[in-house]
């Protein structure tokens, strides 16, 4: 007895769906595709936790400013003279071919153009070559690190050359954001500081 739905009665041969026509070899990823795929996927997925870090971050992209107040002006005053007085001694004994001779136009204060007033506190002029005995001003360290350290600062830094040649020179910064400088060409010692000072002006 036949069949009432005999299969090729239901789907002829010519209106089946062979494997090819229900998933086109074109409609498919290939291998590389799905590598892209999964590659950019990755990406997205590294790239946002930054994004979205970056968008919350705010303030904190910001260059950091002092870790402490700026101090008023007359006690930074008292308290940087110390400063400048000790790396003078350490500088003596370091270099003890050279003579520093306090400049006469120090204390200055100016308001530097974002607003905060600045104590320009004492400068010194060497006599004699600081850098040749000091390695380069990189030997300094060994004798002013230890009385840097004693006042709050931070130890110096390595050299630095001016770009076009001429001067070098290396820094130390305390939190309060002042900072001693020792120059070669010629040789000087400066400290100079943020202050707390309503007038910002005169000396």
């Amino acid at each position: 007895m036949r069949s009432l739905f005999p299969a090729l009665a239901r789907f002829p041969a010519r209106t089946r769906f062979p494997a090819r026509a229900r998933f086109p070899a074109r409609a498919r990823f290939p291998a590389r595709a799905r590598r892209t795929r999964g590659a950019a996927g990755l990406a997205l997925a590294v790239l946002i936790p930054g994004v979205l870090t970056s968008c919350s971050a705010g303030p904190a992209d910001t260059p950091a400013g002092p870790a402490e107040p700026a101090p008023a002006r007359e006690a930074a005053t008292e308290q940087y003279a110390a400063v400048l007085d000790d790396v003078l001694v350490a500088l003596d004994r370091s270099v003890p071919d050279v003579g520093w001779t306090a400049k006469d136009r120090f204390p200055f204060v100016t308001e530097q153009p974002d607003g905060e007033c600045v104590l320009f506190l004492a400068e010194s002029l060497g006599e004699g070559d600081l850098y040749e005995p000091s390695g380069g001003l990189a030997d300094l360290a060994a004798g002013l690190d230890p009385v840097l350290e004693e006042h709050g600062f931070d130890p110096l830094s390595d050299v630095t050359h001016a770009e076009h040649g001429g001067d070098a020179y290396v820094t130390a910064t305390d939190p309060a954001g002042w900072e001693l400088r020792v120059s070669a060409y010629p040789p000087l010692v400066g400290i100079s500081g943020p202050v707390a000072d309503d007038g910002c002006a005169g000396s």
